[in-house]
């Protein structure tokens, strides 16, 4: 499931009423999960390596450090960055460290504003099984925004072929499927590596807004690959080589970009899709 603002848990207030004299109650504010310790916190250089370290606090005050773990894709901590004109993505999935701390070492190729995205995955999964958190940062320089673009049903990309539907027609709050095909330079179906839990991963982002929303596609009989929106869901699969079945579930219309990220024949190849949902 993912979710577009941090998870707010609200802790029970003390009940009370005021009296004849009209005193008044002061309420405490919401208790939040929080990224402590954010690094970078100063400025950040183009092209060069950088550092991105966090801790998620609870509500409670204290680090989190029970996270999700076994097979599938819905585990420990996704760290997903994108640039603000989307044309850029970075995807990591780091490690925990002691006492909760997360760790990545990272390179934002061009100046301009990167959103971060902490998308976790707690062992305790009541009330959701998962929520994210956001940091802004800039890197330093004129930036260069890039155009959008627009859909592109074939793409040549690292020696692979993609065939995507010519029009694939996405409505917002349905789930809908779209299948590629990917071949290598011979023209054979190409064979899928699993990174990060799955075979691949679908993230998508809002054009403006940068909302954010994440499936992916696993092998059948794969566990933990379902994603939700209200009532709605959907399940990618690629049940042969060659064939990916990319499962879209968009809350809002508007334009979204799709980073399609895969490892045929065990090279990561991401291939951008710009898509309408109405």
């Amino acid at each position: 499931m993912r979710r577009f603002a941090a998870l707010l848990l609200l802790l029970p207030l003390a009940a009370g009423c005021s009296s004849s004299s009209g005193s008044k109650i002061a309420i405490q504010p919401a208790k939040v999960y929080r990224l402590m310790g954010f690094q970078p916190a100063g400025s950040i250089a183009p092209g060069k390596p950088t550092t991105v370290a966090f801790t998620i606090d609870q509500p409670s005050g204290s680090p989190l450090t029970a996270y999700h773990a076994g097979p599938g894709p819905h585990t420990g901590v996704h760290l997903i960055i994108v640039s603000d004109d989307l044309s850029t993505i970075i995807h990591r999935h780091p490690p925990m460290q002691a006492g909760g701390r997360f760790r990545q070492q990272v390179v934002f190729p061009t100046p301009g504003r990167y959103r971060v995205i902490v998308d976790a995955y707690p062992r305790q999964r009541q009330p959701l099984p998962n929520f994210q958190l956001f940091k802004d940062v800039q890197v330093r320089g004129v930036p260069r925004p890039q155009p959008l673009g627009s859909y592109h049903a074939v793409q040549h990309l690292d020696g692979f072929t993609f065939t995507a539907p010519r029009r694939p027609d996405i409505r917002a709050i349905q789930a809908t499927l779209m299948k590629v095909h990917v071949t290598d330079a011979a023209g054979k179906p190409a064979r899928f590596v699993p990174w990060y839990g799955a075979l691949a991963h679908a993230i998508f982002f809002h054009g403006g807004t940068l909302d954010y929303f994440h499936t992916h596609v696993c092998a059948p009989g794969a566990s933990g690959c379902t994603s939700l929106i209200g009532g709605a869901s959907v399940v990618g699969r690629s049940a042969a080589p060659g064939k990916l079945t990319i499962g879209i579930l968009l809350p809002t219309a508007g334009t979204w970009k799709l980073f399609l990220q895969s490892k045929p024949e065990g090279k990561l190849v991401t291939v951008p899709y710009v898509l309408k949902a109405r």
